[in-house]
């Protein structure tokens, strides 16, 4: 409380200082006045394409929506595929060991002869 105390005091001496001086007066007010003019520009420029803003954003939000519904496709592919390589993998693995196998028995067969 003590903070907000001293807060509200230095506001004011800051306050009655700008308000004694005759030029910092007129200097606020020409800022003042400066600030409520761009205000007054910003609200007539949205007022006047807010159409088109909402329309521009609007289709971007469409956009991102499409851009993330490709991605999920492409991921759901992706991973379709990375499944299907490694059973195929596994498949190829197991089918060489096979084959390593026969090898060995006709190897033995022979030498066995």
């Amino acid at each position: 409380m003590a903070k907000r105390k001293w807060g509200f005091i230095l506001a004011g001496v800051a306050i009655a200082v700008v308000l004694s001086k005759k030029e910092w007066r007129e200097k606020v007010c020409v800022e003042v006045k400066g600030v409520k003019k761009q205000a007054e520009d910003a609200y007539g420029f949205i007022r006047d394409n807010r159409e088109e803003m909402v329309q521009s954003a609007r289709e971007t939000i469409e956009n991102v929506n499409i851009m993330w519904k490709d991605l999920s496709t492409d991921l759901k592919t992706l991973t379709q595929t990375a499944s299907h390589m490694k059973e195929t993998s596994e498949e190829a693995i197991q089918a060489a060991k096979e084959a390593a196998d026969e090898i060995k028995l006709l190897k033995k067969e022979r030498e066995d002869v």
